[in-house]
């Protein structure tokens, strides 16, 4: 068993119900890059204050340094922007504090992925209704993203039972000429596997909660240079960003 476990490793914080995201990272992570996960409730529809999720997501960072990864990804996306880009550079702080570990959130990785791939005006579809689409909106615009249309299913809760040819003829119904690119909004759903569809349909890239926090944990990990001998094509374009 010499060398076959890899010598690096990027830790996960999901949400409790989250069912797709670990299988994502596994199925494309480089070879040379753990995955380490552990679990916390989130919103829980409403019913926990911000202090509670933040105490919690700080335990669950603890547990993680306990494994030595390298990196720790906070995966709820939907809280980080509720609590907005001020409060959530807070929590990441009192994490890298409580682990020494250097720590970052899908809401993060989503606006580095949209900066890395120069996209100023994006769609934005989301898995929610009107007022999760609002705030992701305000969230991103606060922080220099365009969303020039914003699309969504209306849903209660995300799904990862809907197909993701739901999602991807959801996007391309709402391109827009003057939008440069996709957001694809919902850690647990099948929009991963919506990206290459879309971006053959219609030319433009696409990024995703959990592709954009894959693509920026391997970055962390592995360094800028990562390890992917072939980017997987079905991540779409981010992905060959070195």
């Amino acid at each position: 068993m010499a060398g076959f476990l890899p010598t690096r490793g990027l830790g996960l914080i999901l949400s409790s119900g989250n069912r797709t995201v670990e299988p994502y990272f596994r199925h494309y992570a480089p070879e040379n890059m753990a995955v380490f996960t552990t679990r916390m409730r989130m919103g829980a529809g409403g019913g926990r204050s911000m202090e509670e999720i933040a105490n919690d997501a700080i335990e669950a960072a603890r547990l993680l340094s306990d494994a030595k990864v390298d990196v720790i990804c906070l995966q709820g996306t939907g809280i980080m922007i509720e609590r907005g880009p001020s409060g959530e550079a807070e929590l990441i702080a009192d994490i890298c504090k409580a682990t020494a570990t250097p720590t970052f959130t899908a809401a993060q990785a989503v606006v580095e992925a949209v900066r890395a791939l120069s996209l100023d005006r994006m769609v934005m579809v989301h898995p929610l209704g009107e007022k999760p689409m609002a705030r992701e909106r305000n969230y991103l615009e606060s922080l220099g993203v365009n969303v020039v249309h914003a699309a969504g299913r209306g849903g209660r809760e995300q799904s990862a039972a809907i197909p993701s040819n739901v999602w991807a003829d959801l996007a391309i119904e709402n391109d827009r000429e003057d939008a440069e690119g996709f957001f694809l909004s919902g850690s647990n759903t099948t929009m991963t596997e919506a990206v290459e569809s879309i971006e053959l349909k219609t030319g433009k890239p696409v990024v995703t909660s959990v592709q954009a926090s894959l693509w920026a944990g391997v970055r962390r990990v592995l360094g800028i240079n990562n390890a992917y001998e072939t980017p997987p094509s079905m991540l779409g374009r981010l992905l060959t960003i070195t």
